[in-house]
């Protein structure tokens, strides 16, 4: 896994909780450029956790099953 599939996953990732967060907080009854620096804010500190924590865990060797980015043995041999 390379620096192409990180750097697209930190995007996806990135992109799914700035809509949520922002919803969020505009439905909470914040202005638009509050919740965009609310969201922006946390969608860095919150995918930057979850990108480092998911490089730690496949350089150990631990799956995800809902990130399917370590293929199961099985897979592998066909």
């Amino acid at each position: 896994m390379g620096l192409k599939f990180w750097l697209l996953r930190f995007i996806k990732v990135f992109v799914s909780v700035l809509v949520v967060l922002f919803l969020v907080h505009l439905i909470k009854g914040n202005e638009y450029l509050e919740s965009f620096y609310f969201a922006l804010i946390w969608s860095f500190i919150s995918t930057g956790i979850f990108i480092g924590s998911r490089i730690y865990q496949s350089r150990k060797g631990i799956p995800c099953e809902l990130c399917n980015d370590i293929p199961n043995k099985n897979e592998e041999d066909g």
